[in-house]
């Protein structure tokens, strides 16, 4: 009786470890087994349906892709337009007020996640343009943004870069709020060392103290 005792944990030990074995091969990809049987599913409806999957052929539509564009005039729901083209340049020094965001810290981590996620991808973390798709890819023409000619460029004019694109950099409107936008441009005015300016100050100013005079 005390060897029976003895020798049922041995048994179990040596039948445990022969399990563990065989799930670490079959996890490890070492054993692996092929079946004519369909698999067990618990919602066939889920598994076989009729949906569209992204960026894949369809055979429904006419020309084969499942993505559709949007319907023109149609804007998503809780979206922002941009009205300003690409090449709307000088309307977007007088159309793009800046709004003086209070320069919080958290305004400024805001930026500085916005610009990591969106920007630092073709310009780096430091805007110098010095990231691996600059070095590994055949993209010429991505500027430093701390260069001279970039940090001239006044506030309206950098928001208007990052929500209609320029050259080959696509429009963010639909991707960033405007004021993720703003935040974007207070931090890379950081990285830049520089203020920063509103090149339609003058005009406002010119134009509220002609208004003050008038009235009074």
């Amino acid at each position: 009786m005390s060897d029976t005792n003895r020798k049922l944990p041995i048994l179990w030990i040596v039948l445990g470890a022969a399990a563990s074995v065989f799930i670490v091969l079959v996890l490890w990809g070492k054993i692996t087994w092929f079946s004519d049987q369909a698999p067990i599913e618990f919602l066939p409806n889920m598994d076989h349906q009729f949906k569209a999957i992204p960026q894949s052929g369809s055979k429904f539509f006419s020309d084969g892709r499942t993505q559709r564009d949007p319907l023109e005039g149609t804007v998503a729901r809780g979206s922002t337009v941009y009205p300003l083209g690409m090449g709307d340049v000088d309307k977007a020094e007088s159309f793009n007020v800046n709004p003086r965001l209070e320069k919080t810290e958290f305004l400024m981590s805001r930026g500085q996640n916005r610009f990591n996620v969106f920007c630092s991808p073709c310009h780096g973390y430091d805007a110098k343009s010095n990231s691996k798709v600059v070095e590994r890819g055949p993209w010429p023409g991505i500027p430093d943004l701390t260069r001279e000619q970039s940090a001239a460029l006044s506030n309206a004019r950098l928001f208007h870069i990052v929500s209609a694109g320029q050259n080959l950099m696509p429009s963010y409107a639909d991707k960033i709020s405007p004021t993720d936008r703003w935040a974007i441009v207070y931090y890379m005015r950081t990285l830049q060392g520089v203020e920063g300016t509103d090149s339609y100050a003058p005009a406002v100013a010119a134009s509220n103290s002609s208004t003050t005079g008038s009235a009074q």
